[in-house]
């Protein structure tokens, strides 16, 4: 492909991922190449040991297909969780494999990148935050920088999750993949999907959902609260009403007067 035809191809794959789709590219090396040239009993231990650097070598002059796109639909309900976190105080942040285009698309369909939020300022890609310093990094994940994170590594979740960690930030973080496990593991509460989740994701966990849903997990952050609300009033229903009896009985006490509450 010559320059011309490869910006065409790329602003062709921008404008699918800016509509939420996942975009792949199909391609065929005639006569498998110079894979053609392994014979079958060394075929297998040769595919074992290729490194990332040797793809080019064996796929080239390989022929554009075509592009295929995969829609991977948000569940109906998780666009009223987003909504109640942001009314509870909760931060929402994305982080994906996908491509940047792909996540931004996502965000803004289900309100986590808001309207007032520059992209510029709230989206990155695993590359572009480890390439910060710590100054930086914080400044990123901002009260109101970053909200989506694309391309990210595994390394690039738990340096996210520690940053978070540093500023103060009650972390919750939800995953299912052994990728995901270190990220999981560093934060204050790791929650792993219980149906699609991997047994390490679990293991690494302190919870997990026994349904896959993100929208349980705001349900059970406001039963919580309300379970702590609760609890709050009833000790200053405690203290209030027994504070009377426990004065007087320590003050007669000390002064060696009769007992101010008899047993009768």
């Amino acid at each position: 492909m010559n320059n011309d035809q490869k910006k065409k191809l790329r602003d062709e794959i921008d404008a699918l991922a800016s509509q939420g789709l996942r975009c792949l590219a199909l391609a065929e090396v005639p006569n498998a190449g110079k894979l053609s040239d392994v014979t079958n009993a060394n075929k297998g231990q040769l595919l074992g040991n290729i490194s990332q650097h040797d793809y080019t070598n064996y796929e080239e002059n390989a022929v554009f297909m075509g592009i295929v796109c995969i829609k991977d639909p948000t569940r109906k309900e998780v666009k009223g969780a987003i909504a109640d976190c942001h009314t509870a105080g909760i931060r929402v942040i994305m982080i994906t494999g996908d491509s940047k285009q792909t996540a931004i698309a996502v965000a803004k369909e289900l309100n986590i990148l808001e309207s007032y939020q520059n992209e510029n300022n709230s989206c990155f890609t695993g590359t572009e935050f480890a390439q910060m310093n710590q100054k930086q990094r914080k400044e990123a994940l901002g009260e109101y920088g970053g909200r989506v994170f694309s391309r990210v590594e595994p390394k690039h979740k738990r340096e996210l999750v520690k940053c978070l960690i540093d500023m103060g930030q009650v972390v919750a973080m939800t995953g299912d993949g052994v990728n995901d496990a270190p990220a999981l593991k560093q934060a204050h509460i790791g929650i792993a999907m219980g149906i699609t989740g991997t047994e390490v994701a679990k293991f690494a966990s302190d919870m997990v959902l026994a349904d896959d849903n993100f929208a349980t997990i705001v349900k059970a952050i406001e039963e919580g609260r309300s379970i702590y609300s609760n609890m709050k009033a009833f000790i200053r229903y405690l203290i209030s009403s027994n504070i009377g009896e426990v004065l007087s009985i320590f003050f007669t006490a000390m002064l060696g007067i009769p007992e101010g509450f008899s047993s009768v």
